[in-house]
């Protein structure tokens, strides 16, 4: 007879728990304590929770997109503001968009 707790993990995981899960990230944490603070929520929602690799990948692409969402708006002033010359300006805006 087993005495042990076994978690249940998700093999897919919810969009919606993914969507919370990066709402409550916070950077200056590391990203296993932001999964401790996460793990309960999959419990409250009624879904099996997430495996660390998987809510790491999730939040590491998330904190990605929203560093290059910063650093395009950021280019795109310097360039309608003419604050830095398009020549410089263009090719990094261009490296982005790959």
């Amino acid at each position: 007879m087993h005495t042990r707790v076994v978690y249940t993990q998700a093999p897919r995981v919810e969009r919606r728990f993914l969507d919370r899960a990066a709402q409550l990230d916070d950077r200056s944490v590391p990203i296993a304590e932001t999964y401790r603070r996460v793990r309960d929520l999959a419990e409250q929602m009624g879904i099996p929770r997430p495996s660390y690799e998987r809510l790491r990948l999730h939040l590491r692409a998330t904190r990605r997109r929203e560093e290059d969402r910063t650093r395009t708006r950021d280019l795109v002033l310097q360039l309608a503001y003419n604050t830095r010359p398009a020549n410089v300006v263009v090719p990094e805006l261009l490296r982005l968009v790959d």
